[in-house]
């Protein structure tokens, strides 16, 4: 037994673990171990222990162990997960300090070494972990298949005898296998083996097997095997067993090779992973080296492989009119050939076939003559099927014929009808499959010819001009009205039916034939004519339809009293054919179960007219009276968003009988209506008692905000011993309402499956979107931003002169609205445990406590984070809200997420952010609302993680200059490709005066940051190029008119240009049909575009420092606006409209104190700095007025002595 494949893993050292001990110390030391990546056991016997490093926080061990030597299988793909547990050290118990999860099929399988650190992750009792841990990984072996195969150990040795011959014998080499499943347990030891044999089959009963390779998990066979295959439909299939003489084979795995692969008569040698017996590959459980070669052997070659003679036999058909259209199908059946032998020598090998085979087309079915005991039966036989569409398949199926037990199965295949248009003869071998057509191993061919033709004989009444006057259809219709409310149906006769009784002693025999008409729920049927192929009715129906989408759907059935109903045929007629108010006459062909029209099962003449009948108007065709009832429904603000969706149940009309009389004809129901959809509780209605056309009178009240909410209504009838049952349904949109007036109307009633058939019913509603202050919560009142401060924003240094924002600091306040988790066993309602994990960029996760059974939990859980300078445009924080749940896992609740380059302003963001679920888009479509949480956070300055200042540096001997440095450009370019997936771009700050033509090369940008340069101008070929770009910044620039082109960037959401020279806003802007955020504050806007309410999903404007003297009331219209800041502007907000000040005064309360303390402090440091500066300018000047004194009395004293 080959040695085996182990892994070395090396423990090198953590750093910045969490302190577990009071004097800021841990005692760490380490857990390896190995788990099942299926079932998530441990190993037994893959496990190690580190040693404990005392009072650090950066542990050094450099200790290495031996994995795979205690039985855990590391040669197949799917590799253990390596579970790494860091704990503190203590005397009496030992303190959790992180984990690390790897999954070892993710490493490199050679035999180098992989060096890596991971960070440590939080566990169920530590969420609050810090650090990294440095590991290495060394395969002893690389894994058996990811080496290269050698084609010649062994070699096949086949030749083909014909390259350029048909394939018919594939050879298969079974060579060896690796990493294949324990299935014989040690019972008193650990670890175990199996016994694996390999079986080949190409369908059928042709199976051949290897020998067994007893207690070994990676067997060496090298043994051939060869298969008589001709078929590139054929698949070889090979599966892997543990041989028990005792209680039977045990699966271990299959896969398969299907011949089409093999065409090219190449030997094709490879490593086939196994699969369960479902297909299954998502665990691997070993894998099969084997050698294939399809090639040609010229002893096989048979009639099959021969170019058909059309000749011989001659298939002598006339087509009598090839002007018509064909009507009849010719088969011949000529011959067979190597049919499977099924009745097997009882003393001797070999055997014998009885073979008979059958035509079936559609329902009709024919057969041929019996041939005893031949293996190559030659029949010559004609038969004749009534075909008039070239739709489907003629099946031809192969039995062996025996009269005692019935005929066995051989095989069968389908000769499709499409290529018979032509209506030439079409004569080929056809290989016999299995009953779902896979060809397999050879088990038999048939020669067959068909041809499509036109016989007069076969003209029947349907082929014949239609009179439509015998009989005559008259129906009257309202021509001047415009809805169709009826149909009329008017069936007249069948010709050709199917005989479905048939005579026990003589041929031949008859049918009962009755026709239903189906739309929707709605069933009429049409009597019974006995014993008869060619019924004629003369029947009339009427049935009230209004809905053009409906199909009646018309099926004709052979009636039998004792055993049900027998299928015949049926077809569909779309309603929206008839809706021009003509007659319709036509016979319609019946076509079978699966809707596919094939062989003549018969025909049906049917008339229709779909007309107004005002004898059918009813309560739903008159004009809704809005007074009667009247509507009682107060909107508390109409300058409010409505946050209550008000709906009144009238009555309604027409509904279906569900409770029928037992001794007499009708009935009644007894209708009660739910309401679903908005919110989790359901709110159902009175149920009234046997009525069609209840009223009810009630008013339902539901909270909502979405305009994308969707009420459903259900109608049921009422039972209290065997359930509801479905009456019909619709649903209602929020979006319908936004006028905020009462909306009246009928509301017509559809199936289960959503489709309208004929008309069961029509429910009369009342409804208006309102405001309601008493449904306001904390998401809808101002923010707080005192309590709770931020912590360590006043510990750091504000974001100024130069000061680099480097560091993230955040507060989860609150929830509130969180949707029921754990519902109550025994009575409604319930309540969550929740917890929020955030997680910000590279960093690892942060956790929350666990509040219980709150849906409005708080948490004010604080948290921070370094970030580079270099990450702040492309970091991405995310929350996720759980409900706890200890024993099952936690349950998914909601999520949300930010980037952080919409907080380089430096200034605290405290705000709501509704949950989505983890499919946001249909979520929002539906409306639905998951709850919200309010998180305040601000980019600061930590001077703790500012980089250290340089060391002098040593003066050195010359060394020859490196290669040129890759300029910033190149650096942040090779970084958006390389690290960003070319998805995000930061230009900042690189004084740019023309942007580089690379940019437009970056099709797949979404984000670009061009900041801080000296641009005035930008191609509008930039801006077809990067048409899927959503976040563009072009703050800070020379910018004195909005580039042509950026309007076509249609996928926009955020868009700043602030600092710019800007003396105006193009209204191309505001039509662009995502943008949600524009920032354009200080520029020179004097004002606004005309027509701005088009900027239909703008959520924020911001137009602060700007040259505004007056603000448009279409800035109100905006049907997004939340945030619109206008300070600093040269205009006064007492003109401003009422719904632009509301929106203004909301934006200027959301500046936190803190920020306005900031400024306040930052003035007063300037303007200290201004004085002391002018002080010591001061004392200068005094200074110098005094030197010049002194020197001017030095001098002159030098000139006295002079003179002297």
């Amino acid at each position: 037994m080959p040695d085996l494949r182990t892994l070395t893993v090396t423990l090198i050292e953590a750093k910045d673990v969490v302190a577990c001990d009071k004097g800021g110390t841990s005692d760490p030391y380490c857990k390896l171990e190995l788990f099942d990546a299926v079932t998530n056991k441990a190993c037994s016997g893959e496990s190690f222990k580190s040693k404990t490093k005392k009072k650090t926080l950066n542990p050094q061990w450099g200790e290495s162990y031996d994995f795979g030597k205690k039985g855990c299988n590391l040669e197949s793909r799917s590799q253990p997960l390596l579970v790494l547990n860091m704990w503190d050290s203590d005397t009496f118990s030992s303190e959790e300090m992180g984990r690390v999860t790897i999954e070892l099929k993710d490493l490199p399988q050679g035999t180098d070494v992989t060096d890596k650190w991971y960070p440590l992750g939080n566990t169920e009792k530590a969420t609050s972990i810090t650090g990294q841990v440095h590991l290495s990984f060394k395969y002893s072996a690389a894994l058996l298949t990811e080496m290269p195969v050698d084609m010649n150990d062994p070699p096949m040795s086949i030749e083909d005898q014909d390259p350029d011959g048909k394939p018919n014998e594939l050879h298969v080499l079974l060579i060896k296998a690796t990493g294949c499943k324990v299935m014989d347990k040690n019972l008193l030891s650990k670890g175990g083996s199996s016994d694996p044999m390999m079986t080949f089959s190409m369908g059928g009963d042709d199976k051949q097997k290897s020998s067994v390779k007893k207690k070994n998990l990676s067997p060496v066979w090298e043994e051939k095997f060869k298969f008589a295959v001709s078929s590139t439909e054929a698949v070889l299939t090979c599966v892997m067993d543990d041989y028990d003489m005792g209680s039977g084979n045990d699966f271990m795995g299959k896969f398969e090779v299907p011949m089409a692969d093999l065409g090219s008569k190449q030997e094709v040698r490879q490593w086939y992973t196994l699969t369960e017996e479902d297909g299954n590959a998502e665990h691997d459980i070993g894998s099969v080296l084997l050698s294939v070669k399809w090639i040609h052997n010229k002893d096989l070659i048979s009639p099959v492989d021969k170019p058909v003679d059309y000749n011989d036999p001659p298939f002598a058909v006339v087509d009598h009119d090839p002007a018509k259209e064909p009507n009849e199908l010719n088969v011949f059946i000529i011959k067979a050939y190597k049919i499977k032998i099924m009745d097997k020598n009882l003393l001797s090998k070999g055997g014998s076939t009885d073979p008979v085979f059958s035509m079936v087309l559609g329902e009709e079915s024919l057969k041929t003559k019996v041939i005893k005991k031949n293996l190559n039966p030659e029949y010559n036989e004609k038969f004749t099927l009534g075909m008039r569409s070239a739709a489907g398949s003629l099946k031809v199926v192969c039995d062996d014929y025996d009269m005692g037990s019935g005929n066995d199965f051989v095989g069968q295949c389908e000769i499709p009808l499409e290529g018979l248009a032509d209506r030439k003869e079409v004569r080929a071998w056809y290989a016999l499959g299995d009953t779902e057509n896979k060809v397999g191993a050879d088990i038999g061919h048939v020669l067959v010819a068909v041809q499509w033709v036109f016989n007069p004989e076969r003209l029947s009444p349907v082929d014949q001009p239609l009179d439509w006057n015998n009989p005559a259809f008259e129906c009257k219709d309202e021509v001047d009205e415009p809805v169709l409310n009826e149909l009329n149906i008017f069936l007249i006769k069948a010709y050709g039916l199917k005989v479905m009784d048939k005579n026990m002693f003589s041929k031949g025999g008859s049918s009962d034939p009755m026709v239903s008409f189906t739309i929707g729920d709605e069933i009429m049927k049409s009597t019974t004519k006995k014993k008869t192929l060619e019924p004629v009715w003369e029947e009339k129906f009427q049935l009230p339809v209004k809905s053009t989408t409906a199909t009646l759907t018309c099926t004709v059935d052979d009636y039998d009293m004792a055993s049900g109903n027998d299928f015949m045929g049926k077809f569909e007629v779309p309603l929206a054919d008839l809706a021009d108010r003509q007659e319709h006459r036509q016979w319609y062909a019946m076509c079978g179960e699966d809707g596919l029209e094939t062989a003549d099962i018969g025909h049906v003449l049917l008339a229709f007219k779909w007309i107004h009948n005002p004898a059918r108007l009813s309560p739903v065709d008159i004009p809704v009276d809005y007074t009667n009832p009247p509507m009682e429904v107060i909107d508390a603000d109409p300058q409010r968003r409505p946050n209550e969706l008000v709906v009144f149940l009238i009555k309604a009309w027409g509904l279906k009988v569900m409770d029928k009389n037992m001794f007499s004809k009708g009935g009644s129901s007894d209708p009660l209506v739910n309401f679903s959809g908005i919110g989790e509780e359901k709110q159902k209605s009175t149920t009234k008692k046997k009525t069609l056309e209840p009223e009810w009178n009630e008013t339902f009240r539901f909270p909502v905000k979405n305009n994308k909410a969707k009420l459903s209504v259900v109608v049921d009838d009422y039972d209290m011993a065997s359930g509801n049952d479905f009456m019909g349904k619709f649903e209602m949109n929020v979006a319908d309402f936004e006028n905020r007036q009462e909306i009246r109307q009928w509301y017509h009633l559809c199936a289960e499956d959503g489709t309208h058939g004929a008309d069961i019913g029509s429910v009369l509603i009342g409804a208006r979107w309102v405001f309601n202050p008493e449904l306001l919560g904390p998401v809808d009142q101002p923010v707080n931003f005192a309590e709770p401060y931020l912590e360590a924003v006043n510990d750091h240094v504000e974001n100024e002169h130069g000061f680099p924002l480097n560091e993230l600091v955040m507060v989860i306040i609150r929830a509130w609205g969180l949707p029921v988790m754990d519902k109550n066993l025994f009575s409604k309602g319930g309540s969550s445990d929740p917890m929020c994990t955030v997680t910000c960029g590279n960093h690892a996760p942060q956790k929350t406590e666990i509040v219980k059974k709150n849906l409005n939990p708080e948490w004010n859980a604080s948290f921070r984070w370094n970030i580079h300078e270099d990450d702040l445009h492309d970091t991405t924080v995310k929350f996720v809200v759980d409900d706890y749940d200890m024993a099952s896992g936690n349950d998914f609740m909601g999520k949300f997420e930010f980037d952080t380059s919409e907080l380089l302003d430096g200034v605290e963001r405290r705000q709501w952010h509704p949950l989505t679920d983890e499919t946001p888009d249909e979520v929002e479509d539906a409306g639905q609302d998951l709850g919200h949480v309010l998180v305040g956070y601000r980019l600061i300055h930590n001077p703790a993680f500012a980089p250290p200042p340089p060391e002098p540096e040593e003066v050195e001997e010359y060394v020859p200059p490196p290669p040129p440095e890759l300029t910033p450009f190149e650096k942040r370019l090779k970084k958006c490709m390389e690290m960003l997936a070319g998805e995000s771009l930061n230009l900042a700050k690189l004084e740019l005066t023309t942007l580089p033509e690379e940019v437009n090369a970056l099709t797949d940008l979404k984000g670009l940051n061009l900041r801080g340069n000296q641009l005035s101008y930008v191609s509008p070929a930039t801006f077809s190029s990067l048409a899927g770009m959503a976040q563009l910044n072009m703050s800070l620039n020379a910018f004195s008119v909005i580039p042509d082109g950026l309007s076509s960037l249609s996928n926009l959401v955020r868009l700043v240009v602030s600092d710019n020279q800007l003396s105006a806003l193009p209204i191309d802007l505001f039509a662009m049909p995502k943008l949600c955020e524009l920032y354009a504050e200080r520029n020179f806007i004097r004002d606004l575009p005309k027509g701005i309410s088009v900027a239909l999903n703008m959520t924020k404007l911001m137009l602060a420092g700007n040259q505004l003297t007056a603000v448009p009331d279409e800035v109100a219209e905006m049907p997004a606006l939340q945030t619109f800041d206008v300070r600093n502007n040269p205009l006064n907000e007492g003109d401003m409209g009422t719904g632009v000040r509301k929106i203004y005064d909301s934006t200027v309360l959301h500046i936190s104190k803190s920020s306005r303390r900031g400024l306040v402090s930052r003035a007063l440091k300037v303007r200290t700095m201004v004085e002391e500066n002018r002080e010591r300018q001061l004392r200068l000047f005094a200074e110098q007025e005094k030197a010049a004194k002194r020197a001017e009395i030095n001098k002159a004293k030098e000139g006295k002595k002079g003179k002297r």
